[in-house]
């Protein structure tokens, strides 16, 4: 905040909030932008900084390369003594957020419904919110785990936090359970017989739930997302394909239209009330399109398609990763592909996908097919050509070496 004040920024200073919050002050009060400063939901060592532009959505390449461009060459803006900016406090910015989304939802609905949940809370600040929105609601809620500025013991895992839900949520007979990541921004589910959700499943589970509710629009899901959602959107929800990037899905979730984004790994996206992850707003939607059923939870999942889609990941230097992509689009060329991102391979069978990491040394490999065998098959007919062309970039190399010798 003191360097954004000193290039002469004016910051409103949210303090302990959940990113959800930021976002909607970011969508509502006209700023240019947002900062959230918070741990990752992958590795609680790590801290991630992650920048926000209008009206909510994840910093976009674009931006990320002008920031990226002026650090590096340190053109910062000085301002004289009279231009340093201010530091403000907005009022009731939770309140503001909570009372917002419950004008987005069908209140009376959940109130007549009076579920009971439990809800675990991840140590996240959504537990300075959570509470603004349920208690309106009319639905009772077992809490654990709420934020705490200080240490205190050794915190519990996402394992460790779904395996404690599941226990509770049978010992209180409640209708499901829920577990948030740390940022308040993934959402994991427990049915009532306490058996955890997988989030493929979850995924699944809103796409029905939003097809049998009459919703119309368009969903957006990333291109390695299971084919099942096209085969139970029914013909009000139109499925659009983004490239696997949380930064192009919220985009996209925020184009006219769409009513529904989401990915595999816990987070769902209601762009009518906020183009981005988070967990409360998942939550608060979920009960909304549950309480005319009057059907417990595990009944509805045990009717989704099972799942048969494959992702494995198999070493690739950074070195090959060029290499690998251009061979292998070489070797389609005429195959019905889809190169949205990295490189689909759809046929009679179902499809593969090779898509590299951009963080790591790896390239991820993806196949569904209509069976577990069909995607085994298709995974390592891909995986085959992916090594084959990898080993041999690594023989031409030695080949090249020794007549050069």
């Amino acid at each position: 905040i003191s360097g954004l004040n000193a290039a002469g920024v004016d910051v409103a200073d949210l303090r302990v909030s959940p990113p959800a919050v930021s976002r909607h002050v970011l969508k509502t009060q006209g700023f240019a932008a947002a900062v959230h400063v918070g741990s990752s939901h992958l590795d609680p060592e790590a801290i991630f900084i992650r920048i926000y532009e209008p009206p909510g959505i994840l910093l976009t390449p674009s931006l990320q390369k002008e920031i990226e461009k002026n650090f590096t060459r340190q053109e910062l803006r000085r301002v004289p003594a009279d231009g340093v900016g201010s530091v403000s406090y907005p009022a009731r910015v939770r309140e503001s957020y909570a009372q917002d989304l419950l004008d987005s939802l069908d209140s009376g609905t959940i109130r007549e419904r009076r579920f009971r949940i439990v809800v675990d809370y991840g140590y996240s600040a959504a537990s300075f919110v959570l509470p603004l929105v349920v208690g309106p609601l009319g639905v009772e809620a077992i809490s654990a785990h709420g934020f705490f500025s200080q240490e205190v013991g050794e915190r519990e895992t996402l394992a460790q936090a779904i395996g404690h839900t599941k226990r509770l949520v049978t010992a209180v007979g409640a209708d499901l359970g829920a577990v948030f990541d740390q940022s308040g921004e993934r959402l994991y589910l427990v049915d009532e017989q306490g058996h955890e959700v997988p989030v493929d499943q979850t995924l699944l589970l809103y796409v029905r739930l939003l097809a049998e509710a009459g919703t119309h629009g368009k969903a957006a899901f990333p291109v390695t997302v299971t084919s099942n959602v096209e085969k139970i959107a029914g013909d009000g929800l139109e499925i659009i394909r983004t490239p696997n990037s949380l930064s192009d899905l919220t985009k996209a979730a925020s184009g006219e239209g769409v009513v529904f984004a989401g990915a595999v790994g816990g987070g769902y996206v209601f762009p009518q009330f906020l183009p981005a992850y988070d967990a409360v707003a998942s939550l608060s939607k979920l009960l909304e399109l549950l309480a005319p059923l009057r059907r417990p939870l595990s009944e509805l999942v045990a009717e989704l398609p099972p799942p048969t889609l494959i992702h494995r990941r198999i070493a690739c230097p950074w070195a090959k990763k060029g290499v690998v992509m251009r061979v292998l689009n070489e070797r389609l060329a005429g195959r019905d592909v889809d190169v949205t991102d990295g490189i689909k391979l759809i046929d009679e069978r179902g499809w593969s996908h090779v898509l590299p990491d951009p963080d790591e040394p790896l390239v991820h490999l993806y196949a569904e097919g209509e069976t577990e065998e069909a995607s085994e098959e298709l995974e390592r007919e891909v995986r085959d050509l992916v090594e084959e062309i990898m080993q041999g970039d690594a023989s031409a190399a030695r080949t090249s070496v020794q007549a050069s010798s």
